[in-house]
């Protein structure tokens, strides 16, 4: 029992810098939605962040989250802690921080989402049978990496044949305008599947394999690759994912270590802000500040100031649409939220597996969607064991658990957004490499 407590403290005290630096980081976003969220976007619909503190409910808000960061480990143990750290920038710090600066906003939804991530830690821990791990597919690595070369191959042909290189575009002040004509062109029935997953999954598992192997000749195709998914997408995230899956590889594969990132992430915050304060330019600020954490946030708040005074949904929207009626029957949730609170907008605000679940079916929902999740990351656990890096698995995985997280139903994000092609693949990759197939 004495060494129990002993190392406990040791474990506390290690973690010390990690909590302050997390506070730290808090205070920056505090600070962030003070000088730059309100005033610029106060009265900006649907979301509108308005500044109205308590004291007293500014510093329960703190203290919330400096009791959440207790449960992460300074180390990058497994996948389970990075996700935690992702969920923790990018939903428990805004949605505290709000909750802090606005007194409109209710406590029930940073209760749940906190609630949802312990959950999901426990359930991550069960472990899965050893004989998932202990029996690798024979010829699993060659078979995984052909897949997704395969993958790559057909969504350049496909753009090919279905004309859609002809709104090719890689100005980013146009992404809007050639996205839906590129999408009724490429979209079409399941292939709207398979195109997800080419750039989403496909291309960051050829990346990762390249890294690991290190065949840099290969990557310059496949980020080549890539930029051609980015100037016929016209989605950001395209571009950026690859070179998340190679910063993860730069910062675990050397580093074990997670304490310096909340330093620099507040730093990144700090910078961003600067510049609007010193330069007047809005356009960084609003996607470092705005849209990367307070944006999901706000659309949590929102999700459950719907579905708190309107019925739950019961998965009558899509799963279960064929054994249900009523006013949710093949409804687009994110779209009819999107037009509950901008009339008229047809506009989409995604949202993610928390708010989702209670959409879905209130308490329950949220319990369900965090179990399920939390069983997704055992499993990605248990690929790690069986002699995966863990920067590898978590490269691959990090761009669809983010959209798990924030912008989209756990269903859509395990079949549309690719989870589960993800963990497909990782599975087949277990075991010795084959030298037959070299990307």
């Amino acid at each position: 029992m004495i060494a129990k407590i002993r190392n406990t403290i040791v474990i506390l005290g290690e973690n010390i810098p990690l909590l302050i630096g997390f506070l730290l980081f808090r205070i920056m976003l505090d600070i962030s939605y003070e000088r730059f969220l309100n005033p610029v976007f106060k009265f900006d619909s649907p979301i509108n962040f308005w500044y109205d503190v308590h004291v007293g409910r500014y510093i329960f808000s703190l203290i919330a989250f400096i009791i959440f960061t207790t449960i992460l480990s300074h180390r990058p143990r497994d996948v389970t802690n990075v996700f935690l750290f992702m969920a923790t920038f990018f939903l428990i710090a805004p949605l505290t921080s709000e909750y802090g600066l606005n007194a409109a906003r209710p406590v029930a939804p940073v209760f749940y989402a906190m609630f949802a991530l312990l959950l999901i830690d426990v359930t991550s821990r069960i472990p899965i049978p050893d004989f998932f791990s202990r029996v690798p597919i024979p010829g699993g690595r060659a078979i995984a990496t052909a897949f997704s070369i395969i993958g790559v191959l057909y969504l350049i042909a496909w753009a090919y044949f279905s004309g859609a290189f002809e709104y090719f575009n890689i100005d980013v002040r146009k992404v809007y305008q050639y996205r839906d004509k590129v999408a009724e062109l490429l979209d079409v029935g399941v292939l709207s599947y398979l195109n997800l997953w080419a750039y989403k999954v496909f291309s960051i598992f050829l990346v990762c394999v390249c890294l690991q192997r290190q065949k840099y000749g290969w990557l310059f195709l496949v980020l080549a690759a890539q930029f051609v998914f980015f100037g016929l997408t016209s989605h950001r995230i395209v571009l950026f994912l690859p070179f998340l899956a190679i910063a993860i590889w730069f910062y675990l594969d050397r580093i074990e270590e997670m304490t310096p990132m909340p330093y620099a992430a507040a730093l990144g915050l700090l910078s961003a802000l600067l510049v609007f304060e010193t330069l007047g330019v809005e356009s960084l600020p609003e996607i470092a500040i705005r849209r990367a954490f307070f944006v999901p946030s706000g659309l949590t708040f929102q999700w459950f100031d719907y579905f708190t005074f309107h019925p739950h949904v019961y998965w009558a929207d899509k799963i279960l649409a064929s054994f249900s009626s009523g006013e949710y029957l093949r409804v687009n949730l994110p779209r009819l939220i999107g037009d509950y609170f901008v009339p008229g907008s047809n506009s989409a605000a995604n949202t993610g597996l928390i708010s989702a679940g209670f959409a879905q079916a209130g308490v329950f929902g949220v319990l369900l969607y965090a179990t399920l999740l939390g069983l997704v990351l055992s499993v990605l656990n248990m690929i790690v064991r069986s002699g995966v890096p863990l920067w590898f698995v978590a490269a691959l995985t990090i761009g669809p658990l983010r959209t798990a997280l924030a912008d989209s139903d756990l269903f859509t994000s395990l079949l549309s957004h690719g989870l589960g092609i993800s963990v497909l693949l990782l599975w087949l990759y277990r075991g010795a490499p084959d030298s037959r197939l070299t990307p």
